[in-house]
């Protein structure tokens, strides 16, 4: 929003980390287009059920993705931890995906015909995958809706997959916005539009925008925030809100934390808090976040959390929310 176009850094292009986490998101994206055809208007049960209300959907496209991305990160990273929102079982892409789209893949190797094993000398990483961020939007055509990845070192063994390590990496890509976001522990954050996989088979620089937050001098102030789906919880959100809202002239509700956390980066929000998200929700939005230059709040599992230019705002959304 408030930079010219510049070329995605080499650092960042050939992060392995990043590279894996591009082909998560392009088996994410062909998987909710080829999905949103077949959910039709009928919020027909057969491709759709509930969590806690009517309004808190998930589909079978959610599960899919997940677990394809399951089956490729036991194959690419054996040894890492993915935490996911589903908990679906592994699927193998070999086993899925055309052999086209697997040429595609950074980690498919054609010559043994599976993906290969890109191993580190850094410590063991945790992939924080929320496969269709804004499952609502989705089921309902509204294009806010993106793939989530957040990679994060394990800090403790004790402690695996609570997210309490160094971030490395995120990634959001959103099918509906055709956009990807991403960033790179000290190496800054990014939009490039469309799928990063179809710069890189381009073969030349690929063409991005340097994210730093809301521009100097932009009239007005938003903020960013998502209700509960639990009636229970409502009340108490609604009371919070006219003490959340001091300083903003008003609200924006998109209905996924990870688009709403990469608006923050990119400056068309000033700031965001919600309360009761999983880890999966804002990990990918939250490097993203902190790598724009801004400050962020990780609520951990159900914790508040909370994103803006500083860090006495976020402290003052965080007790207010």
């Amino acid at each position: 929003m408030n930079s010219e176009l510049e070329s995605l850094p080499a650092e960042i292009v050939d992060d392995s980390l990043i590279r894996i986490a591009s082909d998560l998101s392009l088996m994410a994206w062909e998987q909710m287009l080829a999905w949103r055809p077949l959910l039709g208007t009928s919020l027909d049960a057969s491709v759709i059920d509930t969590k806690t209300s009517p309004n808190d959907l998930v589909t079978r496209a959610d599960a899919q993705i997940e677990a394809l991305v399951r089956g490729y990160l036991n194959q690419v990273r054996p040894h890492d931890l993915m935490v996911g929102e589903e908990g679906s079982e592994a699927l193998d892409p070999v086993a899925f995906f055309p052999a086209d789209f697997l040429l595609g893949l950074n980690a498919f190797d054609p010559e043994t015909g599976a993906p290969s094993e890109i191993a580190d000398d850094g410590p063991r990483l945790e992939w924080h995958i929320d496969p269709i961020d804004g499952t609502v939007n989705y089921v309902r055509s509204i294009e806010h809706h993106a793939f989530s990845v957040g990679v994060c070192a394990v800090a403790d063994e004790n402690d695996a997959g609570r997210g309490l390590g160094d971030w490395q990496i995120g990634l959001v890509a959103s099918p509906g916005l055709d956009a990807t976001w991403l960033a790179a522990a000290g190496l800054g954050a990014f939009r490039v539009d469309g799928r990063l996989a179809d710069h890189r088979a381009a073969g030349a620089d690929i063409p991005a925008r340097r994210l730093r937050g809301t521009p100097p001098g932009l009239s007005g102030r938003l903020l960013a925030t998502g209700f509960a789906y639990a009636l229970s919880n409502r009340g108490a959100q609604l009371a919070k809100l006219e003490n959340l809202m001091a300083g903003y002239d008003d609200i924006r509700r998109c209905g996924s934390a990870a688009l709403d956390l990469c608006m923050v980066a990119e400056g068309r929000v000033n700031a965001y808090a919600e309360r009761g998200l999983g880890i999966y929700d804002y990990a990918g939005g939250a490097v993203i976040v902190e790598e724009a230059g801004l400050k962020v709040s990780r609520g951990g599992s159900g914790g508040p959390t909370a994103a803006a230019d500083t860090q006495d705002e976020v402290d003052r959304l965080i007790a207010a929310i």
